[in-house]
């Protein structure tokens, strides 16, 4: 997919509209998406909000119902915090964005600002009636997530009443989750790919009563065109989520590879992948050297409730989600991996924030005898697995890891805003990688296991057209075999401007 060519051929047509808005809101703003979270917990936004990018259509349709007299203070800041973010999406804008870090960060969540150390980005955006476009030129000394001259986060976008069709590299993120999510992440660099999304979470009305749900959806069919031994592999991604109550978010996700060199891309194999049907020895598919696996699945659901403890909002959150079965285990899926969390709006010490923790476990039983763990992410014949220029696309910390995190997402004032984070994690702790000694295969994170104690903070400000943001992070970790342990102290500072 020549990216860079098709959007410099929309970029001058595109100058002729006049522009309104940018039509969604990505994964780069931690702090937008507390805010919008806030105002979901306690009603106010009823549109479904765990699948980004996340359309502003319809937080803009539930702002303007608001009662801003009727919101507590915390709401309130809440509130005018979106109303501004809002106000500058429906502004024309050139963005230049420049990072400077002591190295390359190890994971990445959402809304952090950087992937890898040293790298420059403009970005423009547009929209008109029809279409919209985004246009994000980087360069990075750090060559480790592929090239060092990208087009990452640019896209272009057409409306066709109540969908959006778009093609581009965006992160996305799949789930009610704060720090990681065990379907799809923005982890990794956004890999090119054509999606088809609903503008609005119009409801839908349940037969003969006037009970309405909303609902959005979104699908996508990526390129993987990094190194990996089936080279351009292709990623179906697909993902409903609805809110059968006002304080209850459900979610359906589905991934799948498939296609790729020497591979079958036909719409007979798609339709298989559709209906689960590419399990060797299940449905009488067999598969040889000759007859590979023809895809690579995983599939989940997850849950958002929301509701109040001691007149303090509080929301419980989950997911499950497994990887395809095997004839050996005589079912479709393994045994789905669970991930759960809890937040809470609170006030610290006049502080309005939000507080989570969140615990997954990453180790799956695959159904063969003797071999749990080292599946997960993993496969047969896409022997790469979910994984995109040395990430895994999903869970931050790869498979076979526990997960331990504490978070704080905070508002100091208007235009500052701080984060703080307590990482304790069994990274990989199997103590085992299927090939140790090959970077295209097994977990790309350790090959051995690694318990990881990380306390990292995030403050940004803006002032006038400028941001800054400065990232601190102190880990340590030690191992299971005879190897020393070992610290390490990072620090970043990301500087941006709007022209």
């Amino acid at each position: 997919m020549k990216l860079p060519i098709f959007c410099c051929s929309f970029f001058s047509a595109l100058l002729t509209f006049s522009a309104q808005a940018e039509p969604w809101i990505d994964t780069s703003d931690l702090y937008l998406k507390a805010d919008i979270q806030q105002l979901a917990n306690a009603g106010f936004i009823t549109t479904p909000i765990t699948t980004y990018p996340l359309m502003w259509n319809d937080i803009e349709r539930d702002l303007q119902k608001i009662d801003v007299d009727g919101l507590t203070n915390t709401q309130a800041n809440a509130y005018y915090s979106i109303k501004h973010q809002l106000k500058l999406a429906k502004q024309n804008s050139t963005r230049f964005k420049a990072n400077i870090a002591s190295s390359d960060s190890r994971f990445t969540s959402f809304g952090d600002t950087y992937r890898e150390k040293n790298s420059l980005q403009i970005q423009s955006t547009f929209l008109t009636k029809n279409f919209a476009a985004k246009i994000a030129p980087t360069y990075t000394t750090s060559n480790r997530f592929g090239q060092s001259k990208r087009f990452d986060d640019s896209y272009l976008a057409a409306f066709w009443g109540n969908w959006v069709v778009s093609i581009g590299k965006q992160d996305r993120w799949f789930g009610p989750t704060w720090d990681t999510s065990f379907s799809l992440t923005n982890n990794a660099r956004p890999m090119p790919a054509i999606a088809l999304s609903r503008k609005s979470a119009l409801p839908v009305t349940i037969p003969y009563t006037q009970y309405t749900v909303p609902w959005t959806l979104t699908t996508f069919m990526g390129k993987m065109d990094d190194e990996r031994i089936v080279n351009n592999t292709l990623l179906w991604g697909f993902r409903l989520n609805f809110k059968p109550l006002k304080n209850l978010e459900i979610g359906l996700s589905r991934l799948a590879q498939w296609g790729g060199d020497n591979r079958s891309t036909s719409i007979s194999t798609f339709w298989d992948i559709l209906i689960g049907r590419t399990n060797c020895g299940i449905d009488d598919l067999v598969c040889n050297e000759n007859n590979p696996n023809p895809a690579n699945q995983q599939a989940g659901y997850d849950f958002r409730y929301s509701t109040s403890l001691f007149n303090t909002p509080i929301t419980i959150y989950g997911q499950k989600f497994a990887e395809d079965g095997s004839a050996e285990a005589f079912r479709y899926v393994t045994k789905a991996q669970l991930q759960l969390g809890i937040d809470a709006n609170i006030t610290l010490l006049d502080i309005p924030s939000t507080l989570y923790f969140e615990y997954g476990d990453s180790l799956a039983d695959c159904g063969i005898r003797d071999n749990i763990g080292d599946c997960y992410y993993e496969h047969s014949s896409y022997l790469t697995g979910m994984r995109y220029h040395g990430r895994t696309i999903s869970n931050l910390y790869d498979n076979d890891t526990k997960s331990y995190v504490l978070g704080v997402i905070s508002q100091l004032g208007t235009n500052t805003h701080i984060t703080h984070k307590l990482r304790y994690l069994e990274l990989n702790y199997d103590n085992r990688d299927k090939a140790p000694n090959n970077p295209l295969i097994g977990n790309p994170l350790t090959s051995i296991a690694e318990n990881m104690t990380m306390l990292s903070s995030s403050i940004r400000h803006s002032y006038k057209n400028w941001r800054f943001t400065l990232d601190l992070k102190l880990s340590h970790s030690t191992f299971k075999n005879s190897i020393s342990s070992t610290s390490s102290f990072d620090t970043a500072l990301t500087v941006e401007y709007n022209l």
